[in-house]
């Protein structure tokens, strides 16, 4: 049930079409087996329907556990991969918030890869069901906009948790904050260690050698 109601969130927040068919290839499943299953859940009032067309009720998205995270990502690595997994372990649901360039820039230094590719790249992510762009001036506005139960953050993310569920209360949102405290032990645990290893090698490319 909760693979059809996630199937279904996430279609309703990216708006694309919801139809037994467009569910069931989200899932992986038979359509006559998504179909029934939908118009059961609709049965129920955790779905409605119009026009061939679902939409989790605010009964349905009560079933659901939305979780996010955030985070730069560029240069992806297995660090990254690690607190993905662990962030979706905590519902039924990521929703991926990546940081704008200007963002990036103006608090750590120039990314870089591009900002379209970046949030590419974290769809693509098995744990992933939504990456999308953060805001510029208000962090919180991404916050809601996907109305998470979780948010998770990562072991080097500054923000404070308290800090934040204060926040969070003040704009009339409920949810938990919490933090991964493990790193995932790799050669090259970041994009700063991958940096400096591209620094160290200087560029080779024994391509160019052979010419």
């Amino acid at each position: 049930m909760k693979r059809i109601l996630a199937a279904v969130w996430k279609l309703n927040f990216l708006g694309r079409s919801t139809g037994a068919g467009d569910v069931a290839e989200e899932v992986g499943c038979d359509c006559c087996d998504v179909e029934a299953k939908l118009e059961e859940l609709a049965d129920l009032g955790l779905l409605s329907r119009e026009g061939g067309e679902y939409r989790l009720t605010p009964g349905g998205r009560r079933e659901l556990r939305v979780v996010m995270a955030g985070g730069v990502f560029d240069i992806l690595h297995p660090g990254h991969v690690f607190f993905l997994e662990r962030a979706r372990r905590e519902g039924d649901v990521l929703a991926v918030v990546v940081a704008r360039d200007s963002t990036v820039t103006k608090r750590k230094r120039i990314p870089v890869v591009p900002e379209e590719q970046r949030v590419e790249m974290v769809a693509a992510l098995k744990p992933v069901d939504v990456a999308l762009l953060g805001e510029e001036d208000d962090i919180f506005a991404t916050v809601e906009r996907i109305e998470p139960d979780v948010i998770v953050l990562g072991p080097d993310q500054s923000h404070r948790e308290e800090e934040l569920v204060a926040e969070l209360r003040r704009r009339g949102l409920e949810c938990r904050v919490l933090r991964v405290e493990e790193f995932r032990e790799c050669r090259l645990p970041s994009t700063r260690s991958i940096l400096q290893r591209i620094i160290e090698l200087n560029f080779p490319d024994r391509r160019l050698e052979k010419r």
